[in-house]
């Protein structure tokens, strides 16, 4: 029974964090309005149909600029002395290094071109990282570690239920335009490729000798034998 209460003030966190306390601090909106509507509109406009690695690398810099914006609020409420403990301030530029680690890594991943990088740099999970960190930076809700172990528990529940959306929700014509540029143009491709020369070895070889010689000309046994008895030596 402690456990059912314990998971159910988890989940009122959880929730708290991502639909209430953004209305609650207006000039946390400045910065989460817009990560809210870039995020529904590369969900439904983008990466409806999976994420590129030229996504992902994109998605990165609202991680990395978040970061910076985390280290910027905790230095204030450093200056105004809302925070005074030094183990919080600790705390909470140890998360701001790894918000900021996080981004370079998609960033390094994507580069470097490893399939990783299309699921850490979804823009569905850095929009979350970004939504479910920013109310403690903006001192909305109290730094604590009931917080983060709720952001770890309820985001696979966050990320099948967009799922499920996506797949439920048709293809915007946009989606449906690009995928048919991207057959039309896997198609000539494949049209392309059909049409060039054969390269493989053997068929070169084939196509070498059965070419007519021009220098050289094979010459029947019975030939030769008659060039030896013309020009054998007498005795």
């Amino acid at each position: 029974m402690i456990w059912y209460l314990y998971l159910g003030k988890l989940f009122e966190t959880w929730i708290e964090t991502l639909f209430i306390l953004p209305f609650r601090n207006w000039e946390m909106l400045w910065l989460l309005v817009p990560v809210w509507v870039a995020w529904f509109f590369a969900e439904f406009y983008q990466e409806k149909i999976g994420t590129s690695i030229g996504n992902a690398i994109t998605n990165a810099v609202v991680v990395v600029w978040g970061s910076i914006d985390c280290s910027r609020q905790t230095v204030a409420l450093i200056v105004n002395k809302t925070i005074t403990s030094s183990f919080e301030i600790f705390l909470r530029f140890g998360l701001v290094a790894i918000i900021f680690i996080y981004g370079i890594i998609i960033v390094v991943l994507g580069i470097k071109a490893r399939k990783l990088v299309k699921f850490i740099g979804r823009v569905r999970v850095v929009t979350y990282v970004f939504a479910m960190v920013v109310p403690i930076f903006y001192n909305a809700i109290p730094f604590s570690l009931e917080h983060l172990f709720a952001a770890l528990l309820f985001f696979p529940m966050f990320y099948f239920l967009i799922e499920a959306i996506d797949r439920i929700i048709p293809n915007p014509k946009a989606i449906i335009e690009d995928m048919s540029e991207k057959e039309k143009h896997h198609e000539q491709k494949q049209i392309q490729k059909e049409q060039q020369p054969i390269s493989h070895p053997y068929h070169q070889y084939l196509h070498q000798h059965n070419q007519p010689h021009t220098h050289h000309q094979h010459q029947h046994p019975s030939q030769n034998q008659n060039f030896y008895n013309q020009n054998r030596p007498r005795v």
